[in-house]
């Protein structure tokens, strides 16, 4: 932590860079904030841009700002009124400004900006939307038939029916929610397909913990409507930031990816399917990134829509399109514009079709390290994806090129509290709750560490949802080297698959599933939704396991 002497002649006051553990204090204490609108001591705009003041006497300033007028003439009106200021924080001008948006969304009945013009309409979406931050649901449902409309939230991966609604206010709230939105058609049109955003800016006021929302309306047969919005929640404040190991990676897949962030140049695919959670583990690394190339690098991304805020990013987004055509012409030329933007690291938010993955090995190519997502099944069917994109044999096979394949899931995490080790059930409540199949599979699938394994209470308890407790990461991660390309390459899957394990140190998804299963983390019936038919591994790779500290086994395994 340094420390730097003030010469404002205060006292010779000690100013401090401000570290992640101050920051997250600070916006632990926002509601004490003095300065922010309708405060004891309520800043000027001129002032908010560069400094902050707790009633406890702590300033946070812009490093960059510590002698403006502003500063000293907030630290002056403190004074007066008998606030005398003894430590004062430098930061990043971000954080000065999320500290203020901290504190005032916590001054506006938790539902986003503090405003007096918001219509009835709109404030029954902004209780719907907070009602479903409340319940941690990524999406929120809403299908509507010609006199009721059926309201779900999906929370941790699972469609949960709410409630019945009239008609008439469903598609009233349809309605508010496009008319409210941003990046959206000029005009509402319940027979046709369309998409918005709703974002900080929007009418609709947003709860603190949610970024953005993404709308998507469909028309349904008989005059109906269809809406699924996503939330997008901020996945971090400045001072809380979540790590791959938080996201479910295990310590080897966090050793692979250090390695691939290391790399000059390279192309790195992350897969997986709508809803695995890739946009977060891009951001992550990307952010990740940017702080162990000491902030020094330029980033760019191309999204459509920009998800998630990725800090150190600039993000590029698709707009003023009309049609697929001209969306999928406007991905290009954004890449296009970011190729000639003196990029460091480039991330296209998905390599969605030929021409995109052609300008993605461009990119790597021409000395760029590049970070993308692609819909495949796992990290060796990302090969299989790319060939039947027609991309180059010399391209695949170069491990300079194609550095790193990641393939991931989302697995539910049984309550801590109330699931069931699975040897506490008769052999009649193990089979209800599981099926006959899994039943007679579990020996084979536990593998001789059946003792951990837990199954979720369908009743839950007040600390869950339902039995579950959030959602967990299962991934595999390849950084291919000369041998294993070109055994893929040339369709030797078996053998490509057995030097990534023996060679390269490779942790399979199953494999990661089933660590996650004997350590009583995850319902056996949940992991085979997710992943299909598993085994336990030999026993050898099971004490390969033990040693890295994944699992405890027995010893005459």
């Amino acid at each position: 932590m340094r420390r730097h002497t003030s010469e404002n002649g205060r006292g010779g006051m000690a100013s401090i860079d401000a570290t992640d553990a101050h920051v997250r204090e600070l916006f632990e204490r926002s509601q004490r904030m003095i300065s922010a609108r309708g405060g004891l001591l309520e800043a000027s705009p001129a002032q908010r841009r560069a400094c902050a003041l707790y009633e406890d006497g702590v300033m946070v300033v812009d490093r960059m700002a510590q002698r403006d007028a502003n500063v000293l003439a907030l630290r002056e009106t403190a004074a007066r009124r008998g606030v005398r200021v003894h430590t004062v924080y430098l930061v990043d001008l971000a954080v000065v400004r999320l500290l203020y948006e901290n504190a005032e969304r916590g001054t506006s009945s938790g539902v986003g900006h503090a405003r007096r013009d918001v219509e009835p309409m709109e404030a029954a979406v902004a209780q719907l939307i907070k009602e479903a931050a409340s319940a941690h649901a990524s999406d929120i449902h809403i299908k509507i038939h010609s006199h009721e409309a059926e309201l779900f939230f999906r929370s941790d991966g699972q469609m949960m029916r709410v409630r019945q609604i009239e008609a008439r206010h469903a598609h009233a709230l349809l309605a508010t929610l496009f008319n409210g939105s941003d990046d959206a058609d000029a005009t509402y049109r319940v027979y046709d397909y369309q998409a918005a955003r709703i974002s900080a800016t929007s009418r609709i006021p947003l709860p603190p913990n949610v970024q953005s929302i993404r709308l998507q309306f469909n028309p349904l047969a008989g005059g109906g409507r269809h809406l699924v919005a996503r939330l997008l929640y901020a996945e971090k404040q400045w001072g809380h930031r979540v790590t791959l190991q938080q996201l479910g990676f295990l310590p080897v897949h966090v050793e692979q990816l250090a390695h691939l962030r290391q790399l000059p140049e390279g192309a790195n695919f992350v897969s997986g399917p709508t809803g695995s959670g890739k946009s977060t583990t891009l951001k992550v690394i990307l952010e990740q990134l940017y702080r162990e190339r000491h902030k020094r690098i330029n980033m760019l991304s191309i999204e459509d829509p920009p998800e998630y805020e990725i800090a150190g990013a600039a993000q590029l987004p698709v707009t003023n399109v009309e049609s697929e055509e001209q969306r999928a012409a406007a991905y290009r030329k954004a890449i296009v514009a970011a190729l000639r933007s003196d990029p460091d690291v480039i991330m296209p938010g998905e390599a969605r079709d030929a021409s995109i993955i052609a300008l993605v090995f461009t990119a790597a190519m021409t000395g760029h390290q590049v970070w993308t997502s692609l819909h495949a099944n796992s990290a060796m069917a990302i090969i299989d994806r790319l060939r039947d994109q027609s991309v180059d044999t010399f391209k695949l096979t170069d491990p300079r090129l194609l550095t790193g394949l990641i393939a991931q899931r989302l697995v539910r995490l049984v309550c801590p509290h109330c699931s069931v080790p699975i040897i506490r059930l008769s052999g009649a409540q193990a089979r209800a709750q599981l099926g006959d199949a899994l039943h007679e599979h579990l020996p084979v699938l536990a593998g001789g560490l059946h003792e951990q394994i837990r199954v979720h209470s369908p009743a839950g308890c007040d600390a869950c949802r339902g039995g579950y407790a959030g959602r967990r990461v299962v991934a595999e991660v390849i950084c291919p080297d000369q041998t294993f390309l070109d055994l893929a390459v040339r369709g030797q899957r078996n053998e490509a698959e057995s030097y990534w394990r023996d060679a390269l140190g490779g942790v399979s998804i199953a494999e990661h599933g089933w660590v996650q299963l004997v350590n009583g983390h995850v319902d056996p019936a949940d992991l085979l939704s997710r992943l299909g038919p598993i085994s336990a591994p030999v026993a050898e790779r099971q004490r390969d396991f033990a040693q890295l500290g994944l699992i405890a086994i027995r010893d005459d395994l």
